[in-house]
């Protein structure tokens, strides 16, 4: 079908055979072309070995840096802290996203030019201005601690331990000593103090980077960063190799104000120490070194709870440090932290601040009034009796948490711990004080239920009794009553919490002992006189040891309560045994029983401690943990966990024997002690007054009184415990009953 095609002969070129082999002049040619083609080629192959050796040799470590940079690098992105809300769901912590500058040391220029250069971009960009240093390189070795003494006294602010303490820890070499300064001023500064070796002056960052853990760890340069400024040092990001700028930090802003100051604590930077000790089951670090976690109250006490799961991220960045890309399918979400919703209500919370500084405010004007040392501190607390729920806790003075987010120069955080007022101690639960005559109706109950008195008890109340001494019968030491001579008259239970009498409660006390007959052997069993009454009167009281046992076992007291705080004292519950050990040659006698009987002496209780006793006698005899947390919740608003009542355990003592104190703490109000600043019948209010004498007493009396007032209400069912302390404030009745008045009156919506 198909034809096949014939091929195409050409003529051989004229005077050539077709067979005919080259010419010798055609080889020559051939020849020099092949010269012409290898030498081509070993120039190529030389010039390629040539690059070959400026590339890895010459300049290897330029072009190494160059390919190092460009890699797959890991970050972990960090989780939102929890909220903290109120008992209405109110925030009053929360979280606030920032913009903020770091620098990776490593990764600046290697050139010392251009290292200069872009440092000196970020310090005039972010305004970070100059600080004064001690540099323990420039001081003679052993000189450190005369040279930190001459500077004390010669600046106004500084703190010798301080400077001490930090100088001490292993390979610092600057401790700062002033910081936001202009040049000129720290210039300035040294200049004037030039006979002080060690003291220079330097720019912020400068300092940073000399400070600073590790060249390959980012460090914050400048948190909280002005949007406008944090973009355009962003935009610049391949002329600033090393600097680092992102929004991916959220702050903490504090809107409950500074009333929830103590119970909400605050967040600072993490120590190496607690970097070190966190790490997961793997072994992997919980935290990064720039991360934060909760100083003192809710923030400590659930910082496991608030900070949340880190995820993490795989991203390309080039030799710059600048993300080219993300490998999205690796992307790692971090898990938030859970919200932690409280039992106290915001504006509960504020009432009860105010009327307790109202009462501080009054008490500080009398005691100048009438020459007393000032008063400037007091507590507020209320709790629902029925499970141990917090209502509201004020613990004056306070501080601003948002200080230590928004930061604080040098020398106002020195007068913030220094502030001999001690603003940060949460005296609610961390402060200790003699209790006073709030603690009556505790040792009432216990001795009605070891049946060392009951409802039928009376005692000759006269003003004051005399214990006489073991070894001197006409000689011993006199115990006052409160209300001064004559008396009260004969007293029993009811009448005894009612107007207070302490007369009676040192016959609760006192124990029906002798001495030891070896040393004394003539001795009676113990007993006292009345004023003008040469008939002795035997004590037959629980005695130390029966004291200290029920306060441990059934009021749990001399440990701490259980509450979701950080720093809770426990308080002192003493006993022979605690006071021979602590104070060397001292031993116990009944005038220490005596003084403990009335809530003085030795023992100590902190408010929270002294206010879950009193709402366990309130509720008829069950003490609950006391409880500051409500729920957890989630981001969508769903509730993780519900935090029901917590029984620390029964009080053990029979209910008529409550029914008994109960009712005497009903009369303190309506007719007793507690009558006057009370300024509602209904609901109907139990309480108990106290005024606690402490230092050094004049004449059987005591100069200085922390003024206690504890309540209940109603009476039938109650709702409500408060205890107020004003402390060195005087007359409980006086200066602690007006502060509970405006708390009852608040809760119970009474105008």
């Amino acid at each position: 079908m198909f034809r096949r095609k014939k091929t195409l002969q050409l003529p051989p070129e004229p005077g050539k055979r077709k067979d005919e082999a080259p010419s010798r002049e055609d080889e020559r040619l051939i020849s020099r072309r092949l010269l012409l083609v290898r030498g081509a080629m070993g120039l190529g192959f030389a010039a390629l070995a040539g690059k070959l050796w400026q590339m890895q040799i010459a300049r290897g470590s330029e072009f190494e840096d160059v390919v190092s940079g460009n890699i797959l690098r890991f970050e972990r992105l960090k989780a939102t802290r929890g909220r903290i809300l109120d008992r209405a769901g109110r925030a009053l912590a929360e979280n606030r996203r920032i913009w903020t500058v770091r620098i990776v040391p490593e990764r600046l220029p290697d050139d010392e030019a251009k290292r200069a250069e872009i440092l000196k971009v970020i310090e005039e960009t972010l305004q970070l201005g100059y600080a004064v240093v001690l540099d323990r390189r420039q001081m003679p070795l052993g000189t450190e601690a005369a040279i930190v003494d001459a500077l004390v006294k010669r600046v106004d602010g500084l703190n010798e331990d301080v400077i001490m303490t930090r100088l001490s820890i292993p390979g610092t070499q600057m401790v700062q000593i002033r910081d936001g300064m202009t040049k000129e001023e720290a210039e300035t500064f040294v200049a004037e103090r030039d006979d002080i070796p060690g003291l220079r002056a330097l720019t912020l960052l400068e300092f940073q980077l000399a400070t600073h853990v590790s060249d390959d760890i980012p460090m914050v340069v400048k948190r909280d960063v002005d949007r406008e400024v944090a973009l355009r040092l962003a935009a610049n990001a391949l002329h600033l190799p090393g600097v680092q700028v992102d929004d991916d930090d959220l702050v903490r802003k504090y809107s409950g104000s500074r009333t929830f100051s103590h119970i909400l604590g605050y967040v600072g930077p993490i120590t190496e120490e607690e970097y070190q000790a966190t790490t997961t089951v793997s072994g992997t670090p919980v935290y990064e070194r720039d991360d934060v976690v909760g100083r003192g109250g809710v923030e400590e006490a659930l910082e496991q709870e608030l900070r949340g799961t880190k995820g993490g991220r795989w991203v390309q960045v080039d030799s710059a440090g600048v993300e080219r890309f993300e490998l999205l399918e690796r992307r790692r979400e971090p898990i938030p932290g859970l919200s932690v919703q409280l039992t106290i209500d915001a504006d509960f919370q504020q009432k009860i601040t105010d009327a307790l500084q109202e009462g501080i405010e009054y008490a500080d004007k009398k005691a100048r009034e009438e020459g007393r040392e000032p008063v400037k501190a007091g507590v507020a607390i209320a709790m629902d009796p029925r499970n141990g729920e917090i209502l509201g806790m004020a613990s004056l003075p306070t501080f601003d948490n948002q200080r230590f987010i928004d930061g604080m120069t040098d020398e106002e955080f020195e007068a913030l711990i220094n502030d001999p007022d001690n603003p940060l101690l949460n005296r609610a639960i961390s402060g200790t004080y003699a209790p006073g005559s709030v603690f009556k109706p505790l040792l009432a109950c216990i001795g009605l239920e070891e049946g060392v008195i009951n409802t039928e008890t009376s005692f000759e109340c006269k003003g004051r009794l005399t214990v006489p001494w073991s070894w001197d019968e006409t000689q011993g030491n006199d115990y006052v009553c409160w209300v001064g001579e004559p008396g009260h008259g004969l007293v029993n239970i009811y009448s005894a919490i009612a107007d207070s009498c302490d007369v009676y409660f040192y016959n609760v006390g006192a124990p029906h002992d002798r001495p030891d007959e070896d040393e004394f052997p003539n001795a009676d069993y113990l007993h006292y006189y009345n004023p003008g009454d040469p008939e002795r009167h035997y004590f037959n009281g629980l005695g130390i040891d029966r004291i200290a046992q029920g306060l441990r076992e059934r009021f749990h007291l001399g440990a701490p309560t259980g509450i979701e705080l950080a720093g809770e004292a426990e308080g002192l519950v003493p006993t022979p045994d605690w006071l021979r050990k602590t104070f060397e040659g001292e031993f116990w006698s009944v005038g220490d029983t005596i003084n403990v009987s009335i809530g003085q002496g030795h023992l100590l209780m902190t408010p929270i401690q002294m206010l879950n006793a009193t709402a366990a006698i309130a509720n008829g005899g069950t003490l609950w943990r006391p409880r500051l947390v409500k729920s957890l919740v989630r981001e969508d608003g769903r509730i993780v966990r519900e935090y029901g009542p917590q029984e620390l355990r029964k009080l053990g003592i029979k209910p008529e024997h409550i029914e008994t104190v109960r009712l005497g703490m009903r009369r303190t109000i309506t007719n007793g002690t507690g009558q006057a600043p009370i300024t509602f019948s209904d609901p109907p209010i139990a309480g108990k007054t106290g005024t606690a004498e402490f230092g050094v007493a004049v004449d059987g009396r005591y100069a200085t009184s922390h003024a206690w007032f504890t309540a209940f209400g109603p009476y039938e069912n109650p709702e409500i415990a408060v205890a107020v302390l004003i402390v060195s404030g005087d007359a409980g009745s006086l200066y602690a009953g007006p502060v509970i008045d405006k708390i009852l009156r608040a809760y119970f919506n009474i105008d």
